[in-house]
Parts: structure tokens; sequence; C-alpha cells
């Protein structure tokens, strides 16, 4: 990067407070339907990024993954928010 970061994708899972939905227009893999739409049963939040255990094909920033709240997960990291709400004006989602 022009800052001199390197190598900061694919190192842990992102937990965010958001619950494991579909977007629209959803429509699961034929080769794996249950993967996602069984998850989505608001038990599950989003995990975005990658870890060391992710297939190359898949590592990129916006891959979303699920995992149920509150469960010790060996490659999840932290995201940061900010306390007051985010700074583009929508609120905090704290997990």
């Amino acid at each position: 990067s022009a800052w001199g970061a390197d190598d900061l994708m694919g190192n842990g899972w992102e937990w965010t407070g958001t619950p494991f939905a579909p977007f629209p227009g959803f429509v699961p893999i034929p080769s794996y339907p249950e993967y996602s739409a069984d998850f989505f049963d608001g038990a599950h939040a989003v995990m975005k990024g990658a870890s060391p255990a992710t297939a190359r094909e898949l590592l990129r920033p916006t891959f979303r993954n699920w995992f149920r709240t509150r469960y010790p997960y060996v490659y999840a990291t932290f995201r940061c928010v900010t306390p007051g709400g985010s700074p583009h004006g929508g609120p905090s989602r704290p997990f």
C-alpha cells in the first residue's frame, strides 16, 4: 500500500454485529445449497474477511461467512467501531 502496509487480508475473520441474512436475490449454490441458507436463523452473525484456513480463491475483504455470536473461534479477530456512532452518521453496532 501507499503507507507500507502489506499482508493485511486473510489473517483473521472480523466479527460484526450484523445478523447473517441473505442479500436481495440470494440464490444458493447448487453444489452446497445448505452452506449459507441453514444459518439465516438470527443466531449467527456475519464475519468478514478470511483466515489462514480460507481457500485462496475466496480471499477478499468483502467475503462474508457466519458464526454463532459469542462463540470463541480461533481465527476471529476484532473490528473497530466508534462508541458514539458511525463517522458516516449511522449508529454503531457493538457486538
